[in-house]
């Protein structure tokens, strides 16, 4: 479920980006295009590859044969047959790669590109008075609302069982929510007259910029007499006939033909150009895979080493909580290093207890109040944590030191 939530949430956020990109050819007709017309095709390819994935082929024959079902939808919702079909393909191939091939587009890549794009479409639609200015600013915050769903929703899944963890972030993410409609109904009001003040003296400020910069080399250039001047003989008065000789001096003014102005030559320099550029960015690639790869092998020639304590020496120099319930399970994690069987550093308590020990789930809720809630238990609950822990001390006890 939770995977089915990622992936969904994931493929909304580039609909959202599809769906501005869609927008700049309804701005001059002020129109606003339908959001059924990708909602819909949005529902169906999830449908069809998250829970029809098994009947299709797992090839890229997949995309063809799923994008006219979804173009039906965008065409029936007053898309053109054109744009439908460009809309159904599209959705029908980012579906395929999330669903089948699992090749996801970092959360971080869509915000930047979101936050590009978006407020550039915004801007262009102010300045050409388009009457949807709130509808755009409403999808611009929903975007940010979908990466806060997304991180939330996984959060509340990986906390599945504890209850009190789940309920402070659903809690969190309302308030954030919250905070979010506030701005975007401040930016929807006096947000608006401000983005277009600010584009306004944006521009006047270029302007003059370039105006005073301008001003320097046009004076130079006045004073530089660029009448041609005459070698030949007397001109008759009051008329100018041009010769041959004055045609051909007309010629030689003329600028001469660029290189570049050939188009192959053009081509073959944007060829050269993409070239090099990605030679460049597959070199940069190998040396971050390097740096990537020396840090996990120093990871896991540190957890092979057994001398001088091992991966947990520095646990073994922590000072015990003051905290009774905390300091029965440091006393546990203790005992099982002691074993050479302790807590692995990328594992949570839940998750070692479960590896090593007759897992008691009460014994974690109990424990989560304390340790993260902050909360203090009744004496009958530090009771039932002291003979829980003693359970799994029996457990430990009867353990063979790992080698």
């Amino acid at each position: 479920m939770g995977n089915l939530w990622r992936k969904s949430i994931h493929l909304l956020l580039e609909l959202n980006i599809l769906y501005f990109f869609i927008l700049l050819l309804y701005l001059d007709s002020g129109n606003l295009p339908s959001f059924a017309g990708i909602l819909l095709p949005y529902g169906f390819a999830i449908a069809i590859f998250g829970f029809l994935n098994n009947k299709l082929p797992s090839s890229y024959v997949a995309i063809m044969l799923v994008a006219p079902i979804l173009a039906l939808f965008a065409y029936l919702s007053s898309y053109s047959i054109g744009l439908s079909l460009i809309i159904g393909s599209i959705i029908s191939f980012r579906a395929f790669m999330y669903f089948v091939e699992e090749r996801f587009i970092s959360t971080f890549a869509l915000l930047i590109m979101s936050f590009i794009w978006m407020p550039f479409v915004y801007g262009a639609g102010t300045l050409v008075d388009y009457p949807h200015g709130l509808t755009l600013m409403i999808l611009f915050g929903a975007q940010l609302a979908l990466v806060i769903l997304l991180y939330s929703g996984n959060a509340v899944f990986q906390l599945n069982g504890n209850r009190y963890l789940q309920k402070k972030v659903v809690s969190a993410t309302a308030a954030v929510f919250i905070s979010i409609v506030a701005v975007s109904a401040v930016f929807a009001t006096i947000g608006k007259y401000v983005i277009t003040v600010g584009l306004s003296l944006f521009g006047v400020s270029i302007s003059f910029i370039f105006d005073t910069l301008a001003r320097p080399l046009f004076y130079l250039f006045g004073l530089h007499d660029w009448t041609p001047k005459n070698g030949g003989g007397p001109q008759d008065e009051g008329g100018f006939e041009m010769g041959e000789e004055e045609e051909a001096e007309t010629a030689e003014l003329l600028p001469p033909d660029s290189l570049f102005d050939n188009p192959i030559v053009v081509a073959i320099g944007v060829i050269l150009f993409i070239t090099i550029l990605y030679f460049l960015l597959k070199k940069k690639k190998l040396n971050n895979q390097k740096i990537e790869i020396q840090p996990e092998q120093q990871f896991t020639s540190t957890m092979t080493k057994k001398s001088g304590g091992g991966f947990f020496a520095g646990r073994r120099k922590q000072k015990p909580p003051e905290d009774e319930v905390r300091k029965l399970m440091f006393d546990l994690e203790q005992l099982a290093m002691k074993k050479n069987r302790g807590r692995l550093p990328n594992e949570t308590l839940e998750e070692w207890l479960k590896r090593e020990t007759t897992f008691k789930e009460s014994f974690m809720k109990l424990y989560a109040k304390v340790r993260y809630g902050e909360m203090k238990l009744s004496p009958s609950e530090v009771e039932t944590c002291r003979t829980m822990a003693e359970e799994i001390r029996i457990v430990m006890k009867q353990w063979k030191k790992a080698s």
